[in-house]
């Protein structure tokens, strides 16, 4: 998984926070290169070394750069042979490589950081970055209805699911009408049977005519999706209020835009409480090796759950929000 867009804090910040090298060697101890003959001043080490890390022994003496040896990529050249039988070794750091393991360290890092973001987005009841967010919520027969993110920038649209009884075939009569015109696709029955657009009807605004008309005293029903106008937008505490109720027991659709702003960025300078507590999560995180904030099976402990160090919790209680 790599590190989502809506993720508040970059790999690097992580590493920055946990003191990991932003870029990791890895260490080889005593590589056997090879042994004297007397002649041979040239051999290869398996790895380039990061300058400065090498530290190279013939016969278990430790040799001097541009005294003793030049190194020039991964090729040592010695000024004098080492003599017969004498063996070679090196110890020294090269660059991790992407199928080393720093790299299944980085695949961690930034699964930790997709964790601890949302989680201190389900904690406050926030959106960090911006994005479009889609609810589907039952109407309660209440008046008002509280979205689950904030800040809101904008609405795009509510739609209600709607169950038209359309009417009762004949035999003869082959056009329907619907009460509403449909927002997408409709599913369309008859007598309970589920009807096939183009094969069994056609639709056109919301009037619906079949191929060959329904038999007599069938029953044509519809679901479909209709869009809603008659709301008021309460953006500042993410609500949506009607003078008519949010209908018991009906599907409604919300999608809206949540967020601080666009970029990772610009959002951090708004919140820069909540990067300190992502940040503190992915270290607290990181340092127990939990998987995902899940809880887990320690032995001779029990189950244990991982939640938000109270540290972290303390940084985000000023942006949580109250549903009340």
């Amino acid at each position: 998984m790599a590190l989502s867009s809506t993720a508040l804090v970059t790999l690097i910040q992580a590493k920055a926070h946990l003191r990991v090298d932003v870029v990791v060697s890895l260490h080889v101890s005593a590589e056997y290169i090879g042994k004297g003959d007397g002649e041979d001043t040239t051999f290869d080490l398996d790895h380039t070394p990061i300058a400065g890390s090498l530290k190279l022994y013939v016969n278990n003496v430790l040799q001097v750069e541009d005294t003793d040896f030049s190194l020039a990529t991964a090729t040592i050249t010695f000024t004098v042979a080492p003599a017969l039988n004498h063996g070679i070794t090196a110890d020294y750091d090269y660059a991790a490589a992407d199928d080393t393991f720093e790299s299944y360290d980085d695949e961690l890092l930034e699964n930790l950081i997709n964790a601890a973001t949302k989680k201190a987005e389900d904690y406050t009841g926030r959106a960090f970055i911006q994005r479009t967010v889609t609810e589907q919520r039952l109407g309660d027969g209440t008046k008002v209805m509280r979205l689950y993110k904030r800040p809101i920038s904008s609405f795009t649209s509510v739609t209600r699911y709607y169950n038209d009884r359309v009417g009762t075939g004949d035999a003869s009569t082959v056009e329907f009408t619907l009460d509403n015109t449909p927002l997408g696709a409709i599913t369309l029955y008859v007598d309970g049977v589920e009807q096939i657009l183009t094969t069994d009807y056609t639709i056109s605004g919301a009037t619906i005519t079949f191929d060959s008309a329904p038999g007599d005293d069938t029953m044509i029903s519809a679901n479909y999706r209709i869009r809603l106008s008659d709301y008021l937008e309460q953006l500042s505490i993410g609500r949506l209020t009607r003078e008519a109720t949010w209908a018991l027991d009906y599907m409604y659709e919300i999608i809206y835009t949540a967020g601080y702003a666009a970029t990772r960025a610009a959002t951090q300078a708004l919140v820069p409480d909540a990067v300190a507590a992502v940040l503190m999560m992915v270290a607290y995180l990181y340092e127990n090796r939990t998987d995902l904030l899940k809880g887990e099976v320690v032995a001779e402990l029990g189950s244990v759950t991982y939640d938000i160090p109270s540290q972290a919790k303390e940084l985000l209680a000023p942006l949580k929000v109250s549903f009340l």
